[in-house]
């Protein structure tokens, strides 16, 4: 998999004071220039006003500035295929799709590395570059791993994506395992499974989806779900654990 990492807006700038040696560390981290710079959207790009513009003329100065794509058009590097040497700057992704794409080109590892500019630290994209363990360069570390047993049952989550976790077997799953470990003792929390569901490669849409449900399990909506798990489910999950640990 792709080296990740990525830096808030607002810990970049820091009112106005930290941008050319936040953007000086960032360059260290890339190690050479990026092949490409990846957008939301080139029109917007192209304004004067642009978010986009001013971060990039602070990371690369009177550089020439590489290829500029949409993230609509970074299709190449998320195919199978050769390793591309190089690395990517992603500009302020937002959109399901964009933020899709931006997890496919990681996790197809054919680039070197990957930085992320996020516009704000709560957005999800930041909660995805933490369950793939992209790295925080304002801190200089990586989110904790998520909690091995919960992995396991996210892995499970991912297992039924392709139906779709809105309803059907994948929302009997995710319920059923979420209200398990709440059981257990696990805080009935977005962010600590949502951090699991992407390291275990879940995909930005449906994790959209498992984020919904928890919500409305934290309001006290009861779901009406068929069952699907054992009732000592989290316990088969912390053994499958310890033998993937020691495997």
């Amino acid at each position: 998999m792709t080296d990740v990492a990525y830096m808030v807006r607002e810990d970049w700038a820091q009112h106005g004071t930290a941008m050319v040696p936040q953007s000086a560390l960032i360059r260290d981290w890339l190690g050479d220039l990026p092949l490409l710079l990846a957008t939301n959207d080139l029109k917007k790009y192209r304004d004067e006003h642009s978010a986009d513009r001013e971060f990039v003329g602070y990371l690369l100065g009177n550089t020439p500035s590489p290829k500029i794509a949409a993230f609509a058009d970074v299709d190449q590097l998320r195919r199978p295929g050769d390793a591309v040497r190089g690395c990517m700057v992603a500009l302020h992704p937002y959109g399901e799709q964009n933020c899709e794409t931006l997890r496919e080109v990681i996790v197809a590892g054919r680039i070197s590395r990957v930085f992320v500019m996020v516009w704000a630290p709560t957005e999800a994209i930041r909660t995805m570059l933490d369950g793939l363990r992209g790295v925080d360069l304002h801190t200089g570390v990586a989110a904790p791993a998520p909690d091995p047993v919960q992995f396991e049952a996210a892995k499970s989550m991912v297992a039924e994506q392709y139906n779709g976790l809105a309803s059907g077997n994948g929302k009997d799953a995710v319920i059923q395992l979420v209200r398990a470990f709440t059981a257990e003792g696990y805080p009935l929390d977005v962010e600590s499974w949502l951090r699991a569901f992407f390291g275990a490669g879940g995909e930005f849409d449906e994790a959209r989806k498992v984020q919904n449900l928890i919500k409305e399990m934290q309001k006290g909506v009861r779901h009406r779900v068929e069952q699907r798990y054992r009732p000592d489910i989290v316990d088969i999950l912390r053994r499958r654990a310890a033998e993937n640990s020691s495997a």
